[in-house]
């Protein structure tokens, strides 16, 4: 009988301090303000757990979710998207509870976007971290609060966490439930996980550069060097204030190239991140399909942008100067000008023949126009070209009407010739697109980095590709890649375009351009999307602390400062028009070519002349 009694007695202890961890657990779920999917592994009788769930029912945020799970169902909850709005309720005092969490562990559950309310066991037992859960994962990044019995139906609230597996665990207070006043937590539980565990207590993160100078391993803040290796430099002053942001220390991993996936794996600053030896990259990148699956994307820092660069070509080398000066409908109502003015004087020298043939006082001289169209071609063939000719119209009104041939083609040669002059001076506007820029007569040059290397050699787009092949690396050529300061000079002196880092090339078109040089530079952009990141390792538990210190960063001007110090704007022109350029061989190529043809052809009528008048000779002799 005593030994039912104390039994009874037991149970109903137990009973009651189930009923008190469920009011617990209910003000503690309900201070979250917000929807909640509960997954719960307690050792309660089917009574409690009825009576729990009738309790997490009433609360003004009804969880979507509210169901009991073990080891083997840890991963059941994968089907739900928010993600956030997860946690798992878990009685540290239940057989195999050890097993459950080493399950959850494994399965990455105790970072974000996960919470955790542990029931521990009574605040004098054990300390405040349980022995089962020293081997955990439980990093800055978790959320995992320890409800512990103090007694008197009261609960001692504490969120723990460490730096760094095996480290050493950090409590922090976040309140107390009493069943007379309730929940009262400390106001520093106001703030976000990121703020308040920024003290990383010198704890070592590793990061990863591109480098390729060995010098600059020895002080990146160096700069006499400026143009070698310069975006690290520039994206390593931005986030260096990140550690004494965090308190924590830095240790370097080095690297030659950005990262490009090889024989089924990244290679370089991607490929350490990946393989989990450095957990910050301190060299942005472009975002790529095959890198956002492998790496997080933090902010994106510097302006960089990768661009074609060239100088405004002479008009010449897209058009022929010669048909520009007029429309083309200028040019097809001087056509039929030139027909008219044929037909009439054709006419004219045709009466006046008449006039001479009908007056036998009058002997036709050698210098009168026949009426023959060869003759009458040649006329008005000399007036355009502003020459004289032996043959003319004596009637008055012939003179009248080869008065006005010169004077009309005098007016139509001026202009000419002053339009032709203006437009020796002019810069073709024409190359705005790839298409433009491959049908160009422009050489084409690139920087030679490993990112440009990789990507125009990968392009696939016809165009792209077509750029690449003939113009970048045609067969049984040396490819094009060379220096920044090479380029920007090959740049200066040649029609040429050159893909660089704008912001980083513009520095030294400054440094060698002259005024009247600046004016007329254009862009074309290659690559689709050529903004930067700074990226760390995939679900790395500092994610959010090196994005919000990055962005206070970034807020309070310092990369502002280290931009405008690094990063050169597009150059504005000052002095269009301070420069005077010379005829080159293209501008009168067409002329060369009329020239040529006109000789050739010349030379074949010759030939044909002679080979008639032979011929004609031939048949005189025999008959």
């Amino acid at each position: 009988m005593k030994n039912m009694v104390l039994l009874l007695f037991f149970f109903i202890s137990s009973l009651s301090g189930s009923t008190v961890e469920i009011k617990m657990l209910s003000e503690l779920l309900n201070s979250f303000e917000r929807p909640l999917s509960l997954f719960t592994k307690v050792c309660w009788n089917p009574s409690m757990k009825l009576h729990y769930m009738s309790t997490l029912g009433n609360l003004e945020g009804k969880p979507k979710v509210n169901r009991f799970i073990d080891a083997n169902t840890i991963n059941k909850h994968n089907d739900y998207l928010n993600w956030h709005f997860i946690i798992f309720i878990v009685d540290i005092n239940c057989p195999s509870i050890e097993y459950f969490l080493k399950k959850a562990n494994i399965a990455k559950k105790f970072g974000l976007p996960y919470k955790w309310v542990i029931i521990g066991k009574p605040l004098n037992e054990d300390g405040i971290v349980p022995r089962e859960m020293y081997e955990l994962d439980i990093l800055p990044d978790s959320e995992v609060i320890i409800a512990q019995n103090n007694g008197s139906d009261s609960f001692k609230l504490s969120m723990i966490y460490r730096i760094r597996p095996q480290s050493e665990w950090i409590i922090e207070n976040y309140g107390e439930w009493t069943s007379l006043s309730g929940l009262k937590k400390v106001k520093l539980t106001e703030q976000s996980i990121s703020i308040r565990r920024k003290n990383f207590h010198r704890t070592p993160i590793k990061i990863t550069l591109v480098i390729f100078n060995n010098k600059t391993k020895e002080d990146l803040f160096d700069l006499s060097d400026f143009f070698t290796d310069t975006a690290t430099k520039a994206n390593y002053r931005q986030v260096y204030p990140l550690f004494t942001y965090l308190n924590a220390s830095i240790e370097f991993i080095y690297t030659d190239n950005w990262g490009y996936y090889r024989n089924g794996s990244f290679n370089g600053m991607i490929g350490e991140l990946t393989n989990g030896r450095a957990e910050l990259a301190g060299t942005v990148l472009i975002i790529t399909l095959q890198r956002i699956k492998v790496v997080d994307f933090l902010i994106s820092p510097s302006p960089i942008s990768l661009k074609f660069v060239f100088r405004e070509p002479p008009l010449s080398y897209q058009n022929n100067l010669f048909l520009l000066p007029f429309k083309s409908t200028v040019w097809y109502c001087i056509g039929a000008f030139v027909i008219i003015l044929i037909f009439i004087i054709y006419i004219n020298a045709l009466w006046e023949k008449k006039k001479m043939v009908d007056d036998k006082s009058k002997k036709i001289e050698h210098v009168y126009l026949r009426p023959n169209v060869s003759d009458v071609t040649m006329l008005v063939v000399t007036a355009i070209a502003q020459q004289g000719s032996s043959l003319e119209l004596k009637g008055g009104l012939g003179r009248l009407v080869t008065f006005l041939l010169f004077l009309v083609f005098l007016l139509l040669y001026s202009s000419y010739s002053a339009s032709i002059v203006a437009l020796l001076q002019s810069r073709s506007n024409q190359i705005r697109t790839l298409a433009d820029l491959l049908n160009s007569k422009l050489e084409l040059g690139v920087e030679n980095t490993p990112y440009n290397k990789h990507y125009f050699s990968a392009a696939t787009e016809p165009i792209r590709k077509a750029i690449y092949q003939k113009k970048i690396a045609p067969p049984g050529a040396k490819p094009k890649f060379m220096d920044l300061e090479e380029g920007v000079k090959k740049l200066q002196k040649e029609p040429f375009a050159f893909h660089m880092a704008t912001e980083f090339g513009y520095h030294v078109v400054h440094r060698y351009f002259y005024e009247h040089e600046k004016c007329g530079l254009q862009e074309i952009q290659y690559l689709d999307n050529t903004k930067t990141y700074l990226t760390c390792q995939r679900n790395t538990p500092y994610k959010e602390f090196f994005k919000v210190g990055l962005l206070r960063i970034k807020e309070t001007g310092i990369g502002d400062r280290e931009n405008r110090y690094f990063f050169s704007r597009r150059p504005v022109c000052l002095a269009r028009g301070g420069s005077f350029q010379s005829v080159n061989m293209i501008d009168f190529y067409p002329v060369m070519l009329l020239l040529i043809y006109g000789m050739i052809l010349s030379f074949a009528i010759m030939i044909i002349e002679i080979l008639l008048h032979r011929r004609q000779m031939l048949k005189n002799n025999v008959f």
